[in-house]
């Protein structure tokens, strides 16, 4: 059971991350391809089968997009390993 006060800070935190957009693998290759120097975060998810999921920031908003294969970033970005990404439920 998480405290009162965490699940206040939690709640909090949730609110100030700001926009998740999921968007189609295509869309999100396409911003990979038209922006310079982004940070990509990839992660993997799921037990039985993985399921890659990567995350950037692009014009103040946070995009994400989930692919049964690995995309290639483009060497222009940088590139980091998440072992564990946590996205608000909404």
């Amino acid at each position: 059971m998480i405290a009162p006060i965490h699940a206040m800070q939690h709640q909090q935190a949730q609110r100030m991350n700001g926009a998740f957009i999921r968007i189609d693998i295509r869309d999100f290759q396409n911003i990979l391809h038209k922006a310079e120097g982004l940070l990509v975060v990839e992660s993997k998810t799921g037990i039985f089968a993985s399921t890659h999921l990567y995350l950037t920031s692009y014009k103040g908003f946070i995009v994400y997009c989930k692919s049964k294969e690995q995309l290639s970033i483009p060497d222009k970005h940088e590139k980091i390993y998440a072992p564990a990404v946590s996205l608000p439920n909404i």
